[in-house]
């Protein structure tokens, strides 16, 4: 069954490098949404802001990882159906 699918060269590459970026991204916004939250809350203590922009960074990884499997999920869907089947 999955013997004739055919891997694209460099689509692993593709993914690390997305994962990567797709992780520094949403880790940064998740400590720039931590950050505006605080400024919103005045919160002035920097032991209790580092805090906050830890959990929201820690809580934001999910979702880069989850988003950047959801594009490449449809990316190989995508090009499954273009392909003629014989």
């Amino acid at each position: 069954m999955t013997g004739n699918r055919q891997k694209r060269p460099g689509s692993r590459l593709l993914l690390g490098i997305a994962l990567f970026a797709g992780t520094l991204a949403s880790m940064y916004a998740g400590v720039r949404v931590a950050d505006f939250v605080s400024d919103l809350a005045g919160i002035a203590s920097p032991a209790v802001r580092l805090g906050v922009k830890a959990i929201a960074a820690a809580a934001a990884l999910p979702a880069g990882f989850y988003l950047v499997e959801r594009a490449f999920l449809e990316r190989s869907s995508a090009t499954s159906r273009k392909k003629p089947s014989p």
